[in-house]
């Protein structure tokens, strides 16, 4: 199977799937980990209709006084992000892709105590994460790894594939207990 095939196959399984429920259900179990708890940072995303919704995340973020800061995609065709700090909903705008994006200008450092919340299309059971294709989160991943921080991919459970995803050199997989579903830790 080629990545475009498989980006089909999980696209065709979203369709099916109530991404508000899913979102909620997948909070609730990330406030319950001690890596929510010990956190005092998260690096989240603001979902795209067809992800879970991570509404409930961010809000709980802001509650708990953590720190947020979510993606901006940077201008040309290089793949990059940078982090920005969020300290409301209301700085949020359609970015490049209409996903919504921070508006504001305080540039995000994660370190040690930083949660990372990644996206995915989909994932295998050997931690193999399926993106869109435009490599932005695999850049991110690769420095991520340097600070030390916590990371935990979010997919539903009905979007792990029990056949291996294919993986190219520069994927960066995720661990045993680093996939988040809305039936815990997978």
């Amino acid at each position: 199977m080629t990545k475009q095939e498989a980006r089909a196959i999980a696209r065709e399984r979203r369709r099916n799937l109530d991404m508000t429920a899913l979102g909620a259900a997948m909070a609730d179990q990330l406030f319950a980990l001690p890596a929510w708890q010990k956190a005092d940072a998260v690096f989240a995303f603001a979902a795209m209709k067809d992800e879970p919704d991570t509404t409930p995340i961010l809000r709980r973020a802001l509650a708990d006084g953590k720190a947020l800061c979510l993606p901006r995609c940077l201008p040309g065709d290089g793949g990059r992000m940078e982090l920005i700090a969020v300290h409301g909903p209301e700085e949020l705008r359609p970015g490049r892709y209409g996903i919504l994006e921070p508006a504001g200008k305080e540039r995000a450092v994660p370190g040690p105590g930083t949660l990372a919340l990644i996206p995915c299309l989909a994932a295998d059971r050997l931690g193999t994460r399926l993106g869109r294709g435009a490599g932005y989160y695999d850049r991110f991943l690769a420095q991520f790894a340097a600070t030390g921080g916590t990371r935990l991919l979010i997919c539903p459970a009905a979007l792990i594939f029990t056949d291996p995803l294919p993986r190219d050199p520069w994927d960066i997989p995720f661990n045993r207990g680093e996939t988040l579903t809305e039936n815990g830790l997978y």
